[in-house]
């Protein structure tokens, strides 16, 4: 039996969380990137998905971004009615368990599509890894144009716990280098 489900409909998330400074009712860019990114995404799956109509996007930002990257959204040519906001999230993690709560139910669950910028990567790998196993998920990274300093500090906010998974992979790794050191001694 395969690992995957098959899935049936599109969830894009969107992730909008931004620590850093105020610009004045504006989006700041890297989060205009991610807005683009997240469009270009729409647009391929309005353009070769047969369940291109049961396509959500979640933005998860803070209510005023949210606002402020919906009406972005609107103006690129997604429905309003099919864009929902989650301003309780506050990092990777807590964002996946909700979405977790949301599809865990269904027997064919969402494709989901996961758009953050390039530095999330790591975060977003070791979330997956650990929570979101039997799932399909793509991950589309958005350029982040800031200063590696104003990035490393929010990512520092949001790195994950190391989990379960990690724990035993590194359990196992570990038994596999005592039985090979055994079996193939080095002489001093």
């Amino acid at each position: 039996m395969s690992e995957f489900r098959f899935t049936d409909g599109n969830l894009i998330i969107l992730y909008g969380i931004n620590r850093g400074k105020s610009t004045d009712g504006r989006l700041p860019d890297h989060i205009k990137e991610r807005v683009n990114a997240c469009l270009g995404t729409f647009k391929i799956i309005m353009e070769s998905k047969p369940d291109k109509q049961k396509t959500l996007i979640i933005v998860v930002a803070d209510e005023k971004s949210g606002k402020l990257i919906k009406e972005g959204l609107v103006k690129g040519g997604v429905k309003e009615d099919i864009i929902a906001i989650d301003s309780s999230s506050e990092n990777v993690t807590q964002t996946f368990d909700r979405i977790i709560n949301m599809i865990k139910t269904r027997v064919n669950p969402p494709y989901i599509y996961f758009i953050g910028s390039v530095w999330l990567k790591d975060i977003y790998d070791s979330t997956v890894q650990s929570k979101l196993k039997g799932y399909k998920v793509q991950f589309e990274g958005a350029l982040d144009h800031r200063p590696v300093q104003e990035v490393e500090k929010e990512k520092a906010l949001d790195v994950p716990r190391k989990s379960l998974e990690h724990h035993k992979k590194k359990s196992k790794d570990k038994a596999i280098d005592i039985l090979l050191n055994y079996i193939f001694p080095e002489e001093r």
